[in-house]
């Protein structure tokens, strides 16, 4: 998450006149946008919105709104604080605003503007100091009176409420219990949770009845198929099939939900067992823990099961399938740490036995739960030691991302990083090392803390509580206030949550093959038969029956007994089968809706093919005329392929001309020296081949390649040191060709002609001694009196042999020379 700190004026759009004279607290506006809560330390008044044509009409004069006060008896100066105001997430109109008051006391308010009293009396108020200790449902639980006495309790001082929040959103990807589950948590830290907590009008998500119904009869299944059950589960267990074939027994009420096109299915609050819940909890954190003042607390609902989710819901399958299968509790407190929690066992319905029972209460009073505690997050600054309030703020593009404010500013907090991975090992179905991986990845999970907002360094008090806002226009937009002044940031919008962005923004297959599920398995109350006729055939045993049923019945106590018992037995074995009725139904609605959307992609697909790589039957009775230069079905697939291998073609014929011409060009372009070399090399080429040669090949004379022949050479004195003047004057040219020599092409050439008139001059002399010696011997001549007298044999063969090294090495230095002026010459080229 990345975002920009600006400090900036805010553009004043219009100003609400209310009423309220004390400091506000709270603000929170209703989710039908109706209504607005303003909350200060004792009161709590509730203002109609004007329409939003008031508010967008550009006239700056304020506006007065129209101000209830909120129970002018339960919320005012004399009475307890308030500590949080929270907007019902199942109200089918969003009128439904829940109260939570310092003593832990709960007020549902109905709000109905054209209700007068619905703002004076509360529909629902429950006091949980009383609710924590009541072992039935027949004692006085609801909230106390103005001007009512008040006695002495030990919870005065340990239950003390901070905050409350809802445990989901009303969305259909969350699990069936947690938008109807209100958690409290107190300032010591202890956590308490009422569910279910419903107004008299509820709405239900598309998935709620469904999960809930297949989880309920999965589970009585289990119980009364075990034996060490204890009688707390059995009772709530039953108790929560009755609540849910109640809610299956209305008729719903359809309203227009927040689409054009959506409905919503509105239930009235089934009568038993209860309007008021079992207060679960206290949710204990780790033990030795010193937690501090809570200040305000976040719940994350976990994620439906998709194996009970009914198939006639329309839902996202991205959304159903990602998240976490457990509940995340986040505490804020007063020392700027925040506590991250899971709720491994997750809350579900609980009523109060009908009646009392002593021992019962103790039992389930002793089985206090515990919240795991994953981290610890330490966001205060070093070296301020000023008393703070946090606060949590949901983000409105991600559930597991939420913003908290602290003395230094605001911080977000995602989870994102260890939920999929945490997910992955509880949803694995191997046990083998499951302890270690639990170990290691509890210890590696870090959430991500990003500081979108921080404030200057002279600011001392804390922020106010953040509002984020993803809008088209502005953004995903964080503001915020401390002192008067405004703070905001621009953060960055994610993919999936871009307004624009479209649904299934994840490469799919084009049919994507059903959810799996477990394997259904006839209840076994389908086999068992009734108990009816036994219970009969007693009672004819004890003649409180007649032999012949169609007789008369005889009223008297034994058979209105007799009478109670049959019905109490039916209407056990009734709800039972009627129960396992319904789950089979559904699920043979699931397999048929499955089928139908099976039906329907492989339709779609077809057409996709068709209209692809098959030419329409309307595209046939066409004309030739009308089709000339339009390429459908197979034809404009072939001219595609055609298309493509050609352009393959073309690119590899390219490469193929781009690597001759590299590799003539020795892989780069030349530099400035090189392109000057060349130049030369030209020049140089130029001069030497415009030279006419003096002497022609064919016609030079061949040098003697028989030493025989020049074995009576001259050797006198003279010719001895013309030998020696010659080889000086090799070596003094061959050194000059292979000295380095910076000089222009004009040296180089005269240095060439230079060898060329020696090798001449060699090959004459050569000649020219070969011709005496031949004369000489022809004449028969000793050839003692031309000097050759007193030489050896072996000295003359040794010269002999020493000049034909010298030519041999001249012809080749002549040869490198031409060869390498040749290489030149095409290199310039």
């Amino acid at each position: 998450m990345k975002g920009q700190r600006e400090r900036s004026k805010l553009i004043q759009k219009q100003i609400l006149k209310t009423p309220v004279s004390r400091p506000i607290t709270q603000l929170t506006v209703s989710p039908s946008g109706d209504f607005i809560a303003i909350l200060t330390s004792h009161t709590c008044h509730v203002a109609i919105l004007p329409a939003p044509s008031h508010l967008r009409s550009g006239d700056p004069s304020p506006l007065r709104l129209k101000t209830f006060q909120l129970g002018p008896t339960a919320h005012v100066l004399e009475q307890a604080s308030l500590v949080s105001a929270i907007w019902h997430p199942l109200s089918p109109h969003g009128h439904c605003l829940v109260t939570v008051t310092k003593d832990s006391c709960v007020r549902l308010w109905e709000l109905d503007k054209d209700n007068r009293s619905s703002f004076d009396e509360p529909a629902l108020a429950v006091d949980l100091k009383k609710l924590v200790n009541a072992s039935s449902s027949q004692a006085d639980l609801s909230a106390s009176k103005y001007g009512a006495s008040k006695g002495f309790s030990p919870e005065n001082e340990t239950m003390i409420a901070a905050a409350a929040c809802f445990g989901g959103q009303g969305f259909d990807e969350e699990h069936g219990w947690s938008s109807m589950t209100l958690w409290v948590a107190m300032t010591e830290g202890d956590v308490y949770a009422l569910c279910p907590f419903l107004p008299s009008q509820w709405r239900a998500p598309t998935t709620m009845l469904p999960t809930l119904t297949t989880s309920v009869v999965a589970k009585t299944r289990a119980l009364h198929g075990g034996e060490r059950v204890s009688e707390s589960e059995r009772r709530v267990c039953d108790q929560q099939c009755r609540w849910l074939a109640e809610v299956d027994a209305q008729d719903p009420q359809l309203m227009p939900g927040d689409g054009d096109f959506d409905m919503i299915e509105v239930y009235s609050r089934p009568e038993r067992p209860g309007a008021i819940p079992k207060l679960q909890g206290p949710f204990y954190l780790a033990d030795g823990l010193d937690v501090g003042d809570v200040t305000d607390i976040y719940v994350i609902a976990p994620k439906i099961d998709d194996d009970a989710l009914d198939d006639d819901a329309e839902y996202d399958d991205r959304d159903a399938s990602e998240g976490l299968s457990v509940g995340v509790v986040c505490l804020a407190t007063s020392t700027s740490k925040v506590y991250v929690c899971l709720d491994i066992n997750g809350v579900e319905a609980a009523w109060l036995p009908t009646k009392r029972s002593r021992g019962l209460a103790l039992v389930e009073n002793a089985d206090d739960q515990e919240l795991l505690l994953l981290e610890i997050i330490d966001l205060g600054v070093s070296g301020s030691e000023q008393e703070n309030w946090p606060t949590f703020t949901s983000s409105p593009s991600d559930r597991y991302e939420l913003f908290t404010t602290q003395p230094g500013g605001v911080y977000g907090l995602s989870f994102g990083g260890w939920v999929g991975r945490l997910e992955d090992e509880l949803a694995s179905v191997s046990q083998a090392g499951i302890g270690f991986r639990m170990d290691v990845l509890l210890e590696s999970a870090r959430t991500t803390i990003d500081y979108p907002i921080k404030l200057p360094a002279g600011e001392t008090s804390s922020p106010d509580a953040t509002v984020a806002i993803l809008d088209p226009n502005l953004g995903h937009f964080l503001l915020t206030s401390t002192n008067n002044v405004p703070f905001s940031a621009i953060l960055d919008i994610p993919t999936y949550a871009h307004p624009y962005a479209p649904d299934d923004y994840e490469p799919t297959g084009l049919l994507a093959a059903p959810e799996p599920r477990a394997p259904y398995h006839p209840d076994e109350i389908f086999f068992q038969p009734s108990r009816l006729p036994q219970l009969i055939k007693a009672a004819t045993d004890r003649k409180l029956l007649g032999t012949d049923l169609k007789a008369q019945v005889r009223f008297s106590p034994a058979t209105l007994k007799l009478m109670e018992d049959a019905h109490r037995l039916l209407g056990d074995e009734t709800l039972k089968l009627g129960l396992a009725a319904a789950d089979l139904f559904r699920r043979c609605e699931r397999m048929r809706a499955e089928l139908r959307e099976q039906v329907r992609r492989v339709a779609e697909i077809a057409d996709k093919v068709h209209n692809v790589v098959g030419d329409d039957e309307e595209e046939e009775e066409e004309s030739e005329g009308e089709r000339e230069g339009t390429a459908v079905g197979k034809r404009k697939i072939e001219t595609r392929i055609q298309q493509t291998q050609e352009r393959t073609r073309g690119l590899n014929e390219r490469v193929e001309a781009l690597r001759k011409r590299m590799s003539l060009l020795g892989g780069r372009q030349l530099s400035a020296k090189e392109a000057a070399f060349a130049h030369e090399v030209q020049n140089l080429r130029l001069d030497v081949l415009a030279r006419p040669d003096d002497v022609d090949d064919e016609k030079k004379p061949e040098a003697p390649t028989d030493p025989g022949a020049l074995v009576h050479m001259d050797n006198s004195p003279a010719a001895r040191e013309r030998r020696v003047q010659r080889e000086r004057e090799q070596r003094r040219v061959e050194e000059e060709d292979y000295d380095d020599d910076d000089g222009a092409g004009s040296s180089l050439a005269s240095r060439f002609d230079a060898v060329r008139s020696l090798h001449e001059r060699l090959r004459r002399e050569v000649d020219e001694a070969s011709a005496e010696a031949s004369q000489k011997m022809g004449s028969g001549g000793t050839g003692t009196g031309n000097g050759m007298t007193g030489v050896s044999s072996d000295y003359r063969r040794r010269k002999l042999t020493q000049v034909f090294g010298l030519l041999e090495r001249e012809t080749a230095l002549v040869e490198a020379v031409a060869e390498r002026l040749g290489r030149l010459s095409g290199r310039g080229g």
